[in-house]
């Protein structure tokens, strides 16, 4: 019987066999290994006897200062030789999207001067100043080296004046004031005033003077002289040449401005558009004042 086991070649079942340890557990059992330079820098310290290997490691310590402070002043010497050196002097100065602002005013706002080295200019700084200036809404400044930057600049675009403490100011489409109004970016526009209450019909500025330009109303958009937000009459426009007013209101702007558009027209084609003083949009009707009389 012991024989024919031995012979089948089988394992007795509590027969134990260690196997070799694998996965995680086996990589954390590993050792860390040096790479050969520091195995052998190391054995030759332990070699050389503790004083001569101190000094040994000193001397490379301080060989490595050296070394570091070497290429640091090579690399101050090359910035500065490349500050100085005429081969990067600004020489061209691209500016696009600049309408109110001159070119001349976008580099004297940005502190870029032409004959400045190109090297030495901050870009994040003249992004910056040229950002503080009231007519900048966005800006991007971009170096070309050797010699050119390249200025992108989106304007903050005026659309009315606004009186405020005895100073004339550009304000953009939703009464913001803007920068004074200066001789050097002189624009025409209308006046704008917003009465007290009237704060919530503000931003149907915007829709008017887009109404305008796409032709809602037979008016042109040079032609208004004022604009007043008021609590009760809605969008009060002025047209001096014709000494008329129009006003809308703004609970249903989009039927008052057609409503309002017909009248004028239906006006122009009997020619008594000239005979009008006011016309007033609002509860579905338009009310016209001619000669100190008024209809409907």
């Amino acid at each position: 019987m012991p024989l024919a086991l031995k012979m089948s070649g089988r394992k007795a079942r509590n027969a134990y066999t260690r196997e070799p340890a694998s996965g995680k557990k086996g990589r954390a059992g590993q050792k860390f290994r040096l790479p050969r330079f520091f195995s052998w820098f190391s054995e030759k310290l332990r070699g050389l006897g503790g004083l001569k290997s101190l000094a040994v490691l000193s001397a490379l310590l301080s060989s490595a200062a050296l070394v570091l402070a070497a290429v640091c002043a090579t690399s101050l010497w090359l910035y500065d030789k490349a500050v100085t050196s005429d081969f990067f002097t600004t020489r061209h100065v691209d500016v696009t999207g600049n309408v109110r602002l001159s070119r001349d005013m976008v580099l004297q706002y940005g502190g870029i001067r032409e004959g400045d080295n190109s090297l030495a200019v901050s870009i994040a700084q003249v992004e910056q100043s040229l950002r503080q200036t009231p007519w900048v809404q966005e800006v991007s400044v971009k170096r070309l080296l050797p010699d050119r930057f390249v200025i992108k600049v989106k304007e903050r675009m005026p659309s009315f004046w606004v009186h405020k403490d005895g100073v004339l100011y550009y304000a953009n489409e939703r009464g913001e004031i803007i920068a004074p109004v200066e001789s050097r970016n002189f624009l025409s526009l209308p006046t704008l005033t917003i009465e007290p209450g009237a704060e919530k019909a503000v931003p149907f500025l915007a829709r008017l003077l887009k109404d305008l330009q796409g032709g809602a109303l037979p008016v042109e958009a040079g032609a208004v002289a004022s604009v007043t937000v008021s609590p009760g009459r809605g969008i009060e426009m002025y047209l001096e040449d014709r000494e008329m007013r129009l006003s809308v209101a703004t609970d249903d702007w989009s039927g008052n401005l057609a409503r309002m558009s017909v009248t004028l027209g239906d006006l122009a084609r009997r020619h008594e558009l000239k005979n009008v003083r006011e016309a007033r949009a609002v509860n579905g009707n338009v009310w016209v004042i001619l000669n100190g009389s008024a209809h409907s």
